[in-house]
């Protein structure tokens, strides 16, 4: 799952002296919500929708309305821009971009290549689709939730071994922590067939696994 995969290629970018209220434009026109800014081929910043809706002057102000919009109309997106560009390259995964996201609050990438190119930009949506496919959440399907796993290596193999005697077809499976223990919460999702889920749910109670019913 590479970010090269699921990124936008060729990303529509400003210059640093483009006008924030030609920013905005572009933005609404191709249903976007951040714009890279490029400066003789190098990437020098990033701005968003809400850096342009944040960009307003205060109510409070004591200046007059045809003052205001004068300084919006002048406004360039220089004046708006994240210079600090946290960016991914096209090898990077899904997963170190959601990393990425979670620490630094932020919802999508410029991509960089390892000449240090601009050669994409990915979002939260196309990360988030991304996932449904790594996990299976966009097919129909059957969730079998097992607790207090004991992950070791081969337990994924002996659980799978387990469930493909009983004819099931695994979508995808996947483990999360539980707080307090060093033992795991694991979800295996199958093929949606109620019969055989009952199965599957028998094989790994006579494994000795505990099931979540």
């Amino acid at each position: 799952m590479k970010i090269k995969y699921w990124m936008t290629k060729e990303p529509i970018t400003v210059t640093p002296n483009t006008l924030a209220v030609e920013a905005q434009k572009i933005m609404k026109e191709n249903k976007i919500r951040r714009l890279p800014v490029v400066e003789k081929g190098k990437l020098v910043g990033i701005v968003t929708f809400r850096n342009l809706m944040e960009a307003a002057p205060s109510s409070a102000t004591s200046l007059s309305i045809y003052e205001l919009n004068y300084l919006i109309m002048k406004m360039k997106v220089k004046d708006l821009m994240k210079k600090n560009v946290i960016t991914v390259s096209p090898e990077d995964t899904v997963i170190d971009a959601i990393s990425l996201g979670m620490k630094h609050d932020i919802g999508g990438f410029p991509v960089m290549d390892h000449q240090g190119e601009l050669v994409g930009i990915v979002t939260e949506t196309q990360i988030s689709r991304a996932m449904m496919q790594l996990f299976g959440t966009n097919v129909k399907e059957e969730i079998i939730h097992l607790e207090n796993v004991d992950l070791q290596a081969g337990t994924f193999g002996r659980i799978v071994a387990e469930v493909e005697k009983t004819g099931a077809t695994i979508i995808s499976m996947f483990s999360v922590p539980k707080r307090n223990t060093d033992l795991m919460r694991l979800y295996l999702r199958i093929k949606p067939d109620h019969q055989v889920k009952e199965k599957v749910v028998a094989a790994l109670k006579s494994a000795g696994y505990d099931i979540e019913e």
